[in-house]
């Protein structure tokens, strides 16, 4: 079955030279994130800048399909690669194929999952789009363990040169830790977003409001959570035919969290700092995509 897969996506490159090819890459990093380590007390620091990057490549196999090939990490999704395979029409557009959990214990090297998408179009009016990935197996029974799931709705309409989009998105992942038991860390977010362009200008505009939370669960007896009302802004530019770089941060307008004990039956409220950086919690990201084809012309 693999070498049927592998072979498949070696035909679908080599057959396919005449259609568009795209690669990218993003870098972000912040300090808008729950510590690397569990807290021990009350105390937010916010100076732990945790990274996280992306890459990918795509290429069609005709104007309404084609295959995107990437790998991402985050700070709640950690490690994960992907094919996506996807076909395209005007009133919808579908996405489906394999992820892989890479590297994120040393128990479990390689962790398969499915990951699917659709997307329902009224073209020019409005649309609708729901994602998901799971790791397929879901157990966690065995010390390095882990399983990761990510899922997304939105929906949103158009205006002059706007698009305006309402957004749910959630990503988890929970692991069998050899010290602390079961760990869950999971990312919530409800967006209200804001795409700002206009024909014939190079550059693109992208508001987003936004709350965030982030929770970390340990052995279901430690409570640990960020909550944040986030301010975002894209800004995106071509100054070639072939080139796009984009530039982002999210920064929080106001923030606060808590260290629960359950055992203890205590929630005690998150401090946070008074200088710079801790006082300033936000998340960065710098990136770009290259058009192949119309780079090589």
């Amino acid at each position: 079955m693999k070498k049927l897969f592998f072979t498949a996506i070696l035909a679908f490159v080599l057959l396919t030279p005449a259609f568009s090819e795209q690669t990218g890459a993003s870098f972000t990093i912040g300090n808008n994130n729950l510590t690397s380590a569990p807290l021990t007390g009350t105390e937010f620091p916010g100076t732990e800048f945790l990274w996280g990057g992306s890459l990918f490549w795509t290429k069609e196999a005709n104007d309404q399909s084609g295959i995107e090939v990437g790998f991402t990490t985050d700070p709640v999704m950690k490690n994960l690669g992907y094919a996506s395979f996807y076909y395209k029409e005007d009133l919808f557009s579908i996405d489906v194929g394999p992820f892989f959990g890479l590297f994120n214990t040393a128990e479990a090297l390689i962790k398969s999952g499915i990951a699917t998408s659709i997307r329902v179009n009224i073209p020019g009016i409005a649309f609708a789009e729901f994602a998901t990935q799971s790791t397929i197996g879901g157990r966690l029974t065995s010390t390095g363990d882990y399983l990761q799931e990510a899922n997304s709705i939105s929906a949103g309409f158009y205006v002059y040169n706007a698009i305006c989009t309402v957004m749910l998105d959630t990503k988890s992942f929970s692991r069998v830790d050899a010290t602390l038991g079961i760990v869950n860390e999971d990312f919530t977010e409800y967006a209200l977003v804001f795409d700002l362009f206009q024909k014939n200008i190079p550059y693109t505009a992208k508001l987003k409001l936004a709350f965030q939370q982030r929770v970390r669960t340990i052995a279901a007896t430690n409570i640990q959570s960020l909550y944040n009302v986030v301010l975002g802004t894209d800004f995106s530019i071509n100054p070639f035919e072939f080139l796009s770089i984009f530039l982002g941060i999210e920064s929080g307008l106001y923030s606060f969290g808590y260290n629960e004990d359950t055992v203890a039956t205590t929630k005690d409220m998150l401090t946070f700092a008074s200088t710079f950086p801790g006082n300033f919690l936000f998340n960065a990201t710098i990136g770009c995509s290259l058009d192949l084809d119309a780079f090589n012309n």
